[in-house]
């Protein structure tokens, strides 16, 4: 039963995830091979045999501590197990000031005592196995290594009875084993692991080469994947996933990957994106044939579109900071500012009731006001976006008279935001405000809100935005910001239900941290009416649309010079 207190454990499992997910970790590859050949590896064209020389391999764990203050390394290949210096490589992260040291492993070296006996007299914290099988015949023909299965079991055990280190197992779930997972998990359960992360098998590498045999419809083994998704619920199990469909995990919204391992995905994938958003060299990868089965698929159409919207000149804000030298260099509706020019430039802008310290804004512009003090403010005839928070919220529904005096200039705006406890903290019940206000205020405007999230509003597109915060000096795009920009405001999903609904055509969804703590059943169909008058979403090459555009450089630079993940590996991933 789905009670109150469940969902508030829920909810508190899910904070917890997140705190875990946004530790700062660094991962380190140590090889370019493996001693198993796994028909779904995503990582088979890095495989070139290489072991990494010491010196690189210390400057690169040095670089996590001093660059990016982490406190956790992961060690990786490859298979890192096989590097004749590995226990060395543990040994000097811990001399490096790390306080965890975790590898992922396919575990056939930890078979030997004696090197999983120098492993942890090394430091290592903690072993992550990887298990694809609940017995020797489907684990071994998923790894293509006869002989895999009994050395990893063994291994497990070893670990498991030793009790010095954490252990936990990871499951690539595809075609062959995906009705087998409960077996896999009680297997691993009888030996004493009680943490796991599933992944959803991904079409990269040879996942890609073998998707006849791999690739299945999560849809069509709900019940089988729900089975052992619900452990999560139980008091000893930790369940995590990976890359899955957020639409599938309805009701267990706690099991929802955290956003931001959207850094990572791109972070991987580095010098393509980079090369894209410089020059518009396509990813390999952007295939009809593999985006449908594609975790960051929506990240990349949304990459698409916001390079077409530049090369159209589509933005209707651009947002330039306190650079006012750059207020010409990009066709645009409203001029974003932040506080303090004096005096205002005469063009319309888009900017914070606190930057214009009391002034009245030039005609036509738009003002963004998150508090009903700031409201008042304001001319009466003055265009405002209105922030909505839960105090604001509360405050509307005991005195809507603020905006059923400026019904025509007021438009209610849903604030997004990049991490879910600020979501939990700040966004009210949509529907039940929406509901409560236009029973008194007919006619309201609302934004970025589904708009089964906001009955009797009429909802609008959201205008669309370019910052200069977010290029280099030489006016790339910065690949790392815009990821953030994507998790923060456009990372969204619904509900497989929305499929029946009147705006699905239209509509984006509800934003990820809003459902990951309300809930994917706060999404209610609609079924009569017409679309709301909103943006469609991107077209999508797994839809069959065009490849797409070529990237563009912006024709300002960016201030100040906004960070690079792909200067040097991993350095946000």
């Amino acid at each position: 039963m789905n009670t109150p207190e469940s969902q508030l454990a829920a909810l508190e499992r899910t904070l917890h995830h997140e705190q875990v997910a946004n530790e700062a970790r660094h991962w380190v590859r140590i090889t370019a091979a493996c001693n198993s050949r796994c028909v779904f590896c995503l990582d088979s064209e890095a495989q070139d045999g290489r072991m990494l020389g010491w010196e690189d391999v210390c400057r690169e764990i040095r670089r996590g501590r001093e660059e990016k203050d982490a406190t956790r390394i992961v060690i990786s290949g490859g298979e890192a197990s096989i590097h004749p210096r590995f226990a060395d490589f543990v040994r000097y992260a811990k001399s490096s000031g790390y306080r965890w040291v975790q590898t992922v492993t396919n575990g056939r070296r930890y078979a030997k005592k004696s090197f999983y006996l120098a492993a942890v007299d090394a430091g290592l914290d903690e072993i992550t196995f990887s298990l694809h099988g609940h017995n020797a015949e489907l684990h071994d023909r998923l790894t293509v290594s006869p002989g895999s299965f009994d050395e990893l079991l063994l291994a497990m055990m070893r670990a498991v009875r030793d009790r010095k280190l954490v252990v936990n197992v990871d499951v690539v779930i595809n075609k062959q084993n995906v009705e087998h997972l409960e077996k896999i998990v009680a297997l691993c359960a009888r030996i004493g692991v009680r943490e796991f992360d599933l992944l959803h098998v991904i079409p990269q590498g040879e996942a890609f080469q073998h998707r006849e045999e791999l690739f299945y419809d999560p849809a069509e083994h709900a019940e089988s994947l729900r089975r052992v998704f619900r452990l999560a619920r139980h008091a000893d199990f930790h369940i995590w996933t990976n890359r899955f469909p957020v639409a599938q995990l309805e009701g267990l919204e706690e099991l929802i990957q955290d956003p931001h391992k959207m850094l990572d995905e791109v972070g991987g994938r580095r010098l393509g994106f980079r090369r894209f958003a410089d020059g518009g060299e396509v990813l390999e990868c952007r295939d009809s044939r593999r985006c449908g089965h594609c975790f960051i698929e929506p990240f990349c159409t949304r990459l698409d579109a916001h390079l077409q919207a530049v090369e159209e000149e589509q933005y209707e804000i651009w947002d330039v900071g306190a650079d006012l030298g750059l207020a010409d260099q990009l066709p645009a509706r409203w001029l974003g500012l932040e506080p303090g020019p004096e005096p205002l430039p005469e063009r319309p802008l888009y900017v914070s009731a606190r930057a214009l310290g009391g002034r009245q804004p030039p005609a036509g512009s738009r003002v963004v006001v998150r508090s009903l003090a700031e409201l008042g403010e304001l001319a009466a005839d003055v265009e405002v976006e209105l922030h909505v928070n839960r105090e604001v919220a509360s405050a509307l529904l005991v005195n809507p008279a603020p905006v059923q005096a400026r019904a025509d200039h007021i438009v209610l705006h849903a604030p997004t935001h990049l991490h879910m406890e600020t979501s939990v903290a700040e966004d009210p019940d949509w529907f039940a405000f929406f509901t409560q206000l236009a029973a008194v205020a007919p006619g309201l405007r609302a934004q970025n809100l589904p708009p089964c999230l906001a009955p009797g509003a009429r909802i609008e597109a959201a205008p669309r935005r370019m910052a200069v915060a977010e290029l280099h000096d030489d006016g790339r795009l910065g690949i790392d910001t815009f990821v953030e920009r994507y998790i923060r405001e456009e990372y969204r999903a619904k509900s497989t239900r929305c499929s029946s609904c009147v705006h699905d055509k239209v509509c984006p969804g509800a934003h990820i941290q809003h459902l990951r703590h309300a809930g994917l059943g706060v999404l209610r169909p609609v079924t009569e009416g017409p679309p709301a008058p909103l943006r469609p979403p991107p077209a999508r090459l797994a839809d069959g649309a065009p490849p797409p555009a070529r990237g563009r450089r912006l024709p300002a630079p960016g201030r100040p010079p906004v960070p690079e993940i792909d200067v040097l590996p991993g350095r946000r991933s």
